[in-house]
């Protein structure tokens, strides 16, 4: 596999080989990362293969996923768009930050970078994400970053961000 990757200034994002998915077996399986997302995620090695296949490599064409790794070269959580529609150009975001790694800064530069690629390179218009309702600090990350509020329910917090949106805050351009 090609070794894609995102550069910036303190984290890049890389697509996984599979001896990687140790790591995501890992953070998917951690907590105190995944308490508010609906809890801590087993899978088996036959998951993990197939899981790979269709979302890593060679991937469906629906799916991009990256692992974050920061200057050290240290995985410290993924990032990753899902559900791809080549007909609206919309996806599902997702990110995750492993518990003792956050708030340093992470999530913000790797969120940039893969919208980045998203929107203007790949040709999305909108991105979508999706969270729990109880998730208030993860609400006010995405509005403070520049998603927009879709609508909320007792269950869900949905945001987008539009492509033009995300160019205009984020002083970018296709390319």
């Amino acid at each position: 596999m090609n070794q894609f990757a995102l550069e910036g200034k303190n984290v890049s994002l890389r697509k996984p080989s599979f001896e990687d998915l140790e790591y995501v077996t890992w953070l998917w399986a951690d907590e105190e990362t995944m308490k508010t997302i609906g809890g801590p995620i087993q899978f088996t090695d036959e998951e993990k293969r197939r899981w790979y296949e269709v979302v890593v490599n060679p991937s469906n064409g629906k799916h991009f996923y990256c692992l974050i790794f920061n200057k050290a070269n240290k995985p410290v959580g993924e990032i990753s768009f899902h559900d791809f529609d080549k007909i609206a150009k919309t996806a599902t975001l997702n990110i995750k930050i492993a518990f003792g790694e956050r708030r340093k800064g992470y999530a913000s530069e790797a969120a940039k970078l893969m919208l980045d690629y998203y929107f203007n390179v790949w040709d999305g218009e909108i991105m979508r994400y999706s969270t729990n309702k109880d998730n208030i600090e993860g609400h006010d990350a995405l509005l403070r970053f520049g998603f927009g509020k879709v609508y909320e329910t007792d269950k869900e917090f949905l945001v987008a961000f539009m492509k033009d949106t995300f160019n205009l805050k984020y002083n970018r351009k296709a390319k």
